[in-house]
């Protein structure tokens, strides 16, 4: 019996996502880019009932999930240069988050 075929030591379908089973870079693009759709539309909403509280919160939730997002990068990230790329997808992270929460403060 091949030890392959084994389902108990197979890495669980989560696993497989994070670790870039999919590829790598399409993984965490989808990743970041669905949470900042949410952002958007929560955030726009209490932007418009001025409801500040909730959107520090949506603020502080989304960078700490870019942040958890690098996390994985990093771990993952089987290339020549890992610091070189992690500093080009955080700035573009940074650079996302920026230009999607002055879209959102635009509903005041």
């Amino acid at each position: 019996m091949n030890s392959d075929s084994n389902p108990a030591q197979q890495p669980s379908a989560f696993i497989r996502l994070i670790s870039g089973y999919y590829g790598l870079a399409l993984t965490y693009w989808i990743l970041f880019l669905l949470v900042a759709v949410l952002f958007f539309v929560a955030g726009s909403m209490a932007v418009a009932e001025r409801d500040w509280t909730l959107f520090v919160g949506l603020l502080i939730a989304s960078v700490a999930w870019s942040f958890l997002l690098l996390t994985g990068i990093k771990r993952y990230y089987q290339g020549y240069d890992p610091g070189k790329a992690l500093a080009r997808i955080a700035m573009l992270f940074l650079t996302l988050n920026l230009t999607n929460t002055l879209a959102v403060l635009s509903f005041i």
